[in-house]
């Protein structure tokens, strides 16, 4: 319910924290998996009239780069060792709380190979780790347009991220049924958890929900990391 939340606020965010939070019940494949496929209830309630205003000759690259990096991401997270994975999930949560409360950004050209780049970043990352979201907010937030433009290109990226890692993933073979059934009974509570995000995007003052969300985010990256 938290990360659902999160990620109404926020656009982004809900893999971040029930990735990490999940796989100290589950393993890392069934902990991105379940994710992933609550993340398809939760992301198409935020998506309908986000899209309109994303910047699409931005996203589409960026999506597609998502597919092209995606299999070398899928087959680390499935070749590799649980522990090593666990904490390699547990290091990228808390590297994108810090990038997110540093408010970094990204500053330079935005043309068809940065985003290619960026995209491709995401890709492997949304693969390996479940957690494809940070490079998505350090490129999008930092475009030069109007702050509804830059939720909307990020919830455009991060709903095709969602799609494509839910398709590799069953196609190489990590997602289970025991998984898709878990995420669907996620997936359900999470759709309200997400509205009621949107819905305090709307009335609470961002500063002091974005602090809360990124001692969560911490919070949750060092359970994992030190589990």
């Amino acid at each position: 319910m938290l990360s659902g939340v999160v990620h109404g606020y926020s656009g982004f965010g809900g893999a971040l924290l029930m990735v990490p939070l999940l796989g100290l019940f589950l393993s890392p494949v069934e902990a991105v998996a379940v994710t992933n496929v609550a993340a398809v209830f939760g992301q198409l309630s935020v998506a309908r009239q986000a899209v309109r205003n994303a910047v699409w000759a931005e996203c589409l690259p960026f999506i597609v780069a998502i597919a092209v990096a995606m299999p070398l991401g899928v087959m680390v997270l499935v070749k590799s060792e649980a522990e090593l994975l666990r904490r390699i999930v547990g290091a990228s949560t808390l590297t994108a709380a810090t990038i997110l409360g540093l408010g970094w950004t990204y500053k330079g050209a935005r043309t068809l190979l940065t985003s290619g780049f960026f995209g491709g970043l995401c890709g492997f990352l949304a693969g390996a780790t479940g957690q494809g979201g940070p490079p998505a907010v350090v490129y999008f937030m930092a475009a030069p347009v109007e702050a509804r433009q830059q939720r909307g290109s990020l919830i455009a990226a991060i709903t095709g991220m969602v799609f494509v890692t839910l398709a590799f993933l069953a196609a190489g073979g990590a997602l289970s049924r025991h998984s898709l059934l878990l995420g669907c009974l996620v997936g359900l509570p999470y759709i309200v958890a997400v509205r009621t995000g949107n819905r305090l995007f709307e009335i609470l003052p961002k500063q002091n929900y974005r602090r809360a969300t990124l001692l969560l985010l911490f919070a949750a990256g060092l359970a994992a990391l030190f589990r």
